[in-house]
């Protein structure tokens, strides 16, 4: 892997990471409890993505294809136990290099075991693309302006090259293409909102704006 395409998975996983999230702005003690393991917890608990949504009445990739979250709950203790003999850093080093490597593979990991559970992903941890677009089709996107939206954003999403974890990172690897590629669909399905489905509010506007900025950084930075 060269240089400029290792600083590119960094830039990448880091915005992913600040998209999936949750309350990264604020409160550090906080933030510090949803990325790392809690002191009340034998568990890796780091809260699922919840991307905000100004598109239709609900939030429909919501826990895109684990709306129960039965896999999620299975996951976290699976991934807690993988990386149960991982040395973290110390509290006072949460935001360290080290600690914030451990929890890009925690979520990567995290997702691909999600997305395995429910059949979204092959058993190497890639797209399987066939099961997700009929799972979309027919589960997500159900009124006619949302197939149609979602259609297209699944054919963009779907064809897209992912970048890949570093090959020589070995220890507890996983495959991060399963984050990428909701990030992406995300973006898709923002962006192309027919202007009669779109909430009208200061906040959606603010969040319009956030996701015109970061489909212009995903452009740049995520696809080869």
């Amino acid at each position: 892997m060269s240089i400029a395409t290792a600083v590119k998975l960094v830039a990448v996983v880091a915005f992913v990471l600040q998209q999936i999230s949750v309350g990264l702005a604020s409160d550090h003690h906080r933030r510090g409890k949803e990325l790392l393991d809690t002191e009340d917890s034998d568990f890796f608990r780091c809260k699922q993505a919840t991307r905000k949504s100004c598109c239709g009445k609900e939030n429909s990739l919501k826990r895109f294809g684990d709306k129960d979250k039965k896999a999620a709950d299975e996951c976290y203790a699976e991934v807690a136990e993988k990386f149960a003999k991982v040395s973290v850093a110390p509290k006072q080093d949460l935001f360290s290099s080290e600690a914030v490597k451990i929890t890009k593979k925690k979520q990567f990991c995290l997702h691909e075991c999600i997305g395995k559970k429910n059949q979204l992903l092959l058993e190497d941890g890639s797209l399987n693309k066939t099961f997700i677009n009929e799972y979309a089709m027919k589960s997500i996107f159900k009124e006619q302006w949302q197939k149609q939206v979602g259609q297209k954003a699944l054919d963009k999403c779907l064809g897209e090259t992912y970048i890949p974890w570093p090959a020589e990172e070995t220890e507890n690897r996983c495959n991060p293409e399963y984050v990428q590629f909701q990030h992406c669909l995300w973006l898709e399905y923002e962006s192309n909102c027919p202007n009669d489905q779109r909430k009208v509010s200061k906040k959606m506007r603010e969040d319009a704006k956030q996701v015109q900025d970061a489909k212009i950084f995903h452009k740049l930075i995520i696809y080869k």
